[in-house]
């Protein structure tokens, strides 16, 4: 079965949060200098506003959420407009979409679900609209599920979108280091088996590691948590391990392909490129101008990303998330 991507859009609250700022306004102890050096990340994008960062340091998780409605830029509204450009560039109206999938860790509603509240805003017609999260790594999980499923039961045209607001659900106290970090925003991608698109997609790695599912954790309305260093460090090992194993299965060479991963901070990304003597210029990015945006990340960057490349242009990709959980694969330019 010949999986394809038709489209892709990307999504990104609209206010911007510059390193100066969040040092010297907000507060954060650890300076602009320290984040170039340990983060690579110069710019991440809010639903929030600067007044209410700046003076409340988002004390209250329920209030930023709250804030985040009234200013009208919601997993939900960031997942529609990204959605929407996906579909624009797929030439795909809602009305012929049979299945939305989406992946949102910072639910803002438990009920209905995200998908089914992205599909209610589209237009799009009755399917087995549903939630499908494995965190950073739902996009790896979305295109795995299709693959493996018999091709007479996808429907023609499905949508699948990764959407969360982090920044509601980050500790914007003098200690933080997520502040610098995370990012709200989306992605989005029309997938089908029987009609030519931009990429062609196989799925080949998915798993997850429940023994360290305590390592990342965010509960409903409270802060987002993660033992850091060793999350860098499983990170790291098994992105390598997932570019290795698919160059090996598909026969390719570091130099002849593009590689692209989970955007979690750029100086990991560079520690995983030269552990593994890759072309830095062959990897494609956007964390240092958008931040974390979780699973929107390594989609987001395709989505940014694919007019610059040519017909033919091959794509190992790899991503990992909270669970612990990770998937890879292989994508090439049509």
């Amino acid at each position: 079965m010949s999986l394809q991507i038709l489209g892709l859009g990307t999504a990104l609250a609209t206010t911007p949060l510059d390193n100066n700022f969040l040092h010297e306004e907000v507060g954060l102890e650890k300076s602009p200098d320290w984040c170039e050096s340990r983060l690579g990340i110069d710019l991440r994008y809010t639903s929030l506003s600067k007044e209410y960062l700046r003076e409340t340091k988002n004390a209250d998780p329920d209030k930023a959420i709250a804030l985040a409605r009234q200013n009208g830029q919601t997993p939900v509204t960031l997942g529609v407009q990204a959605a929407r450009e996906a579909l624009q560039k797929a030439g795909v109206s809602p009305q012929q979409v049979g299945w939305v999938i989406a992946a949102c860790d910072t639910v803002f509603d438990n009920v209905p679900n995200t998908a089914t509240r992205i599909a209610q805003a589209l237009g799009v017609g009755s399917g087995p609209h549903t939630d499908m999260n494995s965190a950073c790594s739902s996009f790896a999980l979305h295109a795995k599920v299709l693959a493996d499923m018999r091709e007479e039961r996808v429907p023609e045209f499905v949508l699948c979108v990764q959407t969360s607001c982090y920044t509601t659900r980050v500790d914007y106290s003098a200690h933080s280091v997520d502040g610098y970090i995370l990012g709200d925003g989306a992605s989005a991608q029309v997938f089908s088996t029987r009609h030519p698109g931009r990429l062609l997609v196989e799925p080949l790695i998915f798993g997850t590691r429940p023994e360290a599912a305590d390592e990342i954790t965010l509960n409903m309305s409270a802060y987002f948590n993660q033992n850091g260093s060793a999350v860098r460090a499983f990170s790291i090992r098994k992105s390598c391990e997932m570019y290795e194993r698919v160059a090996e299965i598909k026969g390719l060479y570091a130099e002849s392909v593009y590689t692209v991963g989970h955007q979690a901070n750029l100086i990991m990304q560079k520690s995983i490129v030269d552990h593994l003597n890759l072309p830095m210029e062959r990897h494609l990015t956007n964390v240092r101008a958008q931040g974390n945006i979780a699973a929107a990340g390594c989609p987001s960057v395709l989505a940014q990303k694919l007019d610059s490349l040519k017909k033919g242009d091959q794509i190992v990709y790899a991503v990992l998330g909270a669970g612990l959980a990770w998937g890879g694969g292989y994508m090439e330019v049509l």
